[in-house]
């Protein structure tokens, strides 16, 4: 058993971050005639977000199991310690990249249509109730305004990295492990 390259690893978080995203735009689509209630897409956005934090979390300790099962076969001498802040904030640029585009359309900078605003809440399914808690839902991307595509770049930046690193801490402390898991 070796480690994994950095890219690997990379690319099972994007993997999860992506599904994640998709589990949140399926449930945002799902829950769409109920979200016209005012607290409705505040329990949608908790929801959704712990969906995606999850799956991040998932991510990150199944990578810190494989780095304390090397080290306590002594394959390695030493672990990381953040290697999951600094793969979630480039896995946050990359959310950063849809969230990017939809700040150019609420700029005028570009024409968005509104398939992108169809494709937009898959993408960033996580936070994707957050439109309807700011009334966007049936608003072209122009009409945006800026703040909302910046506090989306700012909830990816803290949400991703937090959750990934704490699951990759759990991964590795195997006794904080056992204590949250409830195994002898």
């Amino acid at each position: 058993m070796t480690r994994e390259s950095i890219f690997i690893i990379f690319l099972k978080g994007a993997g999860m971050m992506l599904f994640g995203n998709v589990l949140g735009g399926i449930m945002t689509f799902s829950a769409a005639p109920v979200l016209n209630e005012w607290f409705i897409p505040y329990i949608a956005v908790v929801l959704t977000v712990f969906i995606y934090g999850c799956l991040l979390f998932t991510a990150g300790w199944r990578d810190g199991q494989r780095e304390a099962k090397m080290l306590r076969n002594h394959r390695v001498e030493s672990v990381p310690k953040y290697r999951w802040i600094w793969l979630g904030l480039l896995l946050a640029a990359v959310m950063c990249i849809p969230c990017g585009v939809l700040l150019l359309g609420s700029l005028g900078v570009l024409d968005l249509p509104g398939e992108f605003l169809f494709a937009f809440r898959f993408v960033c399914g996580a936070l994707a109730p957050g439109m309807y808690i700011a009334g966007l839902q049936a608003v072209p991307a122009s009409e945006y305004p800026v703040i909302f595509p910046l506090a989306l770049m700012g909830a990816y930046a803290v949400i991703t990295p937090a959750s990934a690193q704490l699951g990759y801490k759990f991964g590795i402390d195997e006794k904080s492990f056992k204590d949250f898991m409830y195994e002898k």
